[in-house]
């Protein structure tokens, strides 16, 4: 029996393409659906409420950074779909596309439908019904198809990671998450937050 508090990935007979997702996230709404480059279904139910506001402050803070100075950039929240280089189809809970990269991706697609390309900045909220493991090994991911910089949040272990090209999951020890520029194309400042907000509700 699925335990459906928990997220959970299953191996098909078959893999499912970008068009079976998109019909499994409108007959499913409540659930997230994402696919890896192996092709297994990853299941998530939705987010409890330690971290749906851990991820609503963190979307808040990373849109006013970027009306200030993230340079013409773009912020997403989780409901977008990226489909990577090596054909897994992740869905972060907040991101950020340079407006280089904005750029690129509306002069090779219509913005509808999944994204053909790899924000430069990701974040995953860990919610209860993740595994941490899983969530590192997706940060992993990201940094290799071309993310700038990967940002683990744990409301509930107090754990904040970064992956970058400086090496994977390492520990922001507090009190202030910091994203430099060097890792944000074009932006005018580093993307700050204060980590005990982010910690709030848990």
């Amino acid at each position: 029996m699925i335990n459906y508090a928990m997220a959970f990935d299953l191996d098909l007979l078959h893999a499912y393409s970008d068009e079976d997702i998109e019909e499994l996230v409108r007959r499913n709404p409540a659930m997230r659906f994402e696919r890896t480059a192996e092709g297994r279904l990853l299941v998530s139910p939705p987010a409890g409420f330690a971290s749906g506001r851990s991820n609503s402050t963190l979307v808040m803070r990373l849109g006013q950074w970027n009306e200030r100075a993230g340079g013409g950039g773009c912020v997403l929240e989780s409901s977008v779909g990226y489909h990577l280089p090596d054909s897994a189809l992740f869905a972060p809970d907040a991101s950020w596309l340079s407006a280089a990269t904005f750029a690129a991706l509306r002069a090779k697609q219509s913005l509808e439908g999944f994204a053909w390309i790899c924000p430069d900045l990701v974040f995953e909220v860990v919610s209860h019904s993740d595994r941490l493991s899983r969530v590192r090994r997706k940060m992993e991911l990201f940094v290799k198809n071309g993310a700038k910089c990967a940002v683990l949040i744990d409301p509930q272990e107090r754990l904040v990671e970064t992956s970058d090209s400086r090496g994977v999951h390492r520990a922001v020890p507090g009190p202030t998450l910091t994203v430099p520029v060097e890792f944000l194309p074009r932006a005018l400042a580093p993307f700050e937050v204060d980590i005990a907000e982010l910690f709030a509700s848990a």
